[in-house]
């Protein structure tokens, strides 16, 4: 039939029903069940402290990427600026130059009717004397 039982009693003097050896390894199972289980415990609080840190590293990331997007916009926009600053003093420029071309022609054609009025004024003066 069944095993015999057989009741003993331990080093506490409590009654056991198992004999000394089973309890023994019974026991140390239970340390190395408390053991393993202290250590899933670590284990599971090392993981969530590392999810915590890389959604912070990934957080600062994200930041990062819309900063650096954002200046290489203002880069972008800034070479833009300047190439269109570029084109109007370089309109400016043209438009001056040609405004000097235009005085220039203006002034020689002034000094032509100067030396032309005293070469007039000199045959005058010379009629006349």
């Amino acid at each position: 039939m069944a095993e015999e039982i057989s009741i003993t009693f331990d080093e506490q003097n409590k009654i056991r029903v198992l004999d000394a050896e089973k309890y023994r390894e019974t026991e140390q199972l239970k340390i190395e069940s408390m053991d393993f289980i202290k250590k899933v415990l670590a284990l599971d609080e090392v993981v969530q402290n590392l999810n915590e840190t890389l959604e912070e590293y990934s957080k600062k990331i994200e930041i990062e990427k819309l900063r650096a997007i954002g200046e290489r916009n203002k880069v972008e926009t800034e070479q833009e600026n300047r190439k269109k600053k570029l084109m109007e003093l370089s309109n400016i420029l043209n438009e001056r130059k040609a405004e000097l071309d235009r005085y220039q022609i203006e002034l020689d054609s002034l000094q032509k009717v100067e030396q032309d009025q005293r070469i007039l004024i000199e045959k005058l003066s010379n009629n006349d004397a």
